[in-house]
């Protein structure tokens, strides 16, 4: 794998590190495809110790000892919360002691650039970490204290040693992310997330053609490698060296540097949309992307209860810092046991059931990212899974305050401190935060005024609307995705200076 890995390094003239860790992320689909085969004739505890080494082999290749790290956090992490119980001292604990390891990595490790090493996977294991804290301590509320999400999430059964090292290990996630809780990761290891739907005179169509789990790991892969090839050769046309010549700084024209500046910044997405995109797929396919969501359908003349028809699910439309899905969606769990009761509802030439896709593990709405005309929409499908944790474990925490202003300056303090020391962080999320905040006063004027009809009703008005909106985003971010990139202040000022 190394020979092959140095040879791709050379063909593309990239940097081997970010090979390896590209081709790590592929290897996540065949290891996903033994697991399918294979894990319905193990015991739990296999199927831990497959993940789990699955995942330490692609670190150890990756970054070699530097694997140490990985068990001092999930090991500390695990003392504490067994030391201290369902308590507010464990989760303080794995907040401080996470960040604080991970900054200091961090700085320690990284020279300014975007290196590839322990800290990468780190950053995936901390919030693991201090969310896994936060799943325990969850446990101790009473029903009625706790929100949905968190009777969702809440560990009331202190997690196995084996168990924590395969949900920090998962190799499937463990790079890259996604995040989920452990909850999830039980349910999936278990076989109880995916919804058990059988009917009679199944065909080859329904079980191929309509296949939720198939479809969306074919198209996660392909789209993914697709943006991978095209970054390869566009990164070559526009690298980041060019803006930090002098005669981009002082010969260019303001408008020639800021196209340069658009294109760049997109780049810098597609990057990460790639990255997501594969990474999801594999997610998907071994098994972690279901929802245990299904669609139900009346054929004939059957009459479906209300909680069948119409019920909203709670996973991907905007709402807040959330993103969720509005369709007739509704959790297995709650019909089954109707539809068992019923035998009609078995009759395909009844009743159609069908899994809704696999989006459990979704960090990219491509349809949001690609139509967004505004930069709330822009981010409510980017980094979703992230986005959902920091919702779940940082936002809706802070709501003692009694400001959502001030939580959400928090929350995105959090993540940018998440992300590093470098002021480049910093200015990117500023920017995010005055942006949406300064678009959602003018969209609020522009729908109370009398141009209301012209830009909302009129297909004119929504053309010209959509058009400036798009042109709006990647022109206002374009300065942010630099800073974002470069890092340092002496290196991304220049660029974004008149």
């Amino acid at each position: 794998m190394e020979t092959f890995a140095s040879y791709i390094s050379e063909r593309l003239g990239t940097d081997v590190v970010a090979v390896r860790l590209l081709l790590s992320m592929f290897m996540g689909y065949p290891i996903a495809f033994v697991y399918n085969m294979k894990a319905s004739s193990w015991k739990i505890s296999y199927r831990h110790l497959y993940l789990f080494t699955c995942g330490v082999l692609l670190f150890l290749w990756n970054f070699g000892f530097d694997i140490v790290h990985m068990f001092v956090g999930i090991f500390a992490t695990l003392f504490v919360n067994y030391l201290f119980m369902h308590s507010r001292t464990a989760v303080t604990f794995a907040f401080v002691f996470n960040m604080g390891y991970l900054i200091i990595g961090s700085h320690i490790c990284n020279r300014g650039t975007y290196d590839i090493n322990w800290t990468t996977p780190y950053c995936v294991l901390c919030l693991r970490m201090i969310g896994l804290s936060w799943d325990l301590y969850d446990a101790s509320k009473t029903e009625s204290q706790r929100s949905v999400s968190q009777r969702k999430s809440a560990l009331s059964r202190f997690p196995g040693v084996l168990e924590t090292l395969a949900f920090s290990f998962t190799p499937t996630a463990f790079l890259t992310g996604p995040q989920f809780p452990m909850r999830h990761f039980q349910a999936f290891i278990d076989g109880s997330l995916r919804p058990v739907v059988h009917l009679r005179k199944s065909t080859f169509k329904h079980r191929l053609i309509y296949n939720a789990k198939f479809h969306r790991t074919l198209n996660r892969l392909v789209l993914g490698y697709f943006g991978v090839i095209v970054l390869s050769k566009w990164f070559a046309m526009y690298p980041a060296d060019k803006m930090l010549t002098d005669e981009f700084q002082y010969e260019w024209s303001f408008f020639s540097r800021l196209l340069y500046m658009m294109i760049f910044g997109q780049l810098t997405l597609l990057r990460y949309v790639s990255i997501w995109l594969i990474a999801e797929g594999s997610c998907v396919l071994i098994g972690l992307g279901c929802t245990g969501f299904v669609h139900i359908r009346s054929k004939g003349s059957i009459q479906l209860p209300d909680f069948i028809t119409n019920k909203d699910s709670d996973t991907l439309t905007r709402d807040g810092p959330v993103l969720k899905r509005r369709d007739s969606a509704v959790d297995w769990s709650l019909v089954e046991n109707y539809i068992k009761s019923h035998a009609e509802l078995y009759d395909p030439a009844q009743m159609i059931v069908r899994e809704a896709p696999h989006t459990a593990c979704a960090n990219i709405s491509l349809k949001r990212y690609i139509f967004a005309t505004n930069t709330d929409d822009l981010v409510a499908g980017f980094n979703i899974n992230t986005n959902r944790w920091l919702l779940d474990y940082v936002y809706k925490r802070l709501r003692f305050l009694g400001n959502k202003n001030l939580s959400q300056i928090i929350s995105l303090l959090f993540l940018a401190l998440w992300h590093g020391t470098y002021s480049g962080y910093y200015v990117n999320f500023g920017i995010e935060l005055l942006v949406v905040t300064v678009e959602k006063d003018f969209l609020s004027i522009l729908k109370n005024s009398k141009y209301n009809h012209f830009f909302y009703k009129t297909f004119t008005g929504r053309v010209i609307s959509s058009v400036c909106g798009k042109l709006h985003i990647y022109f206002i971010l374009s300065s942010s995705m630099v800073a974002f990139y470069l890092l340092k202040f002496h290196l991304w000022f220049p660029c974004n200076t008149l």
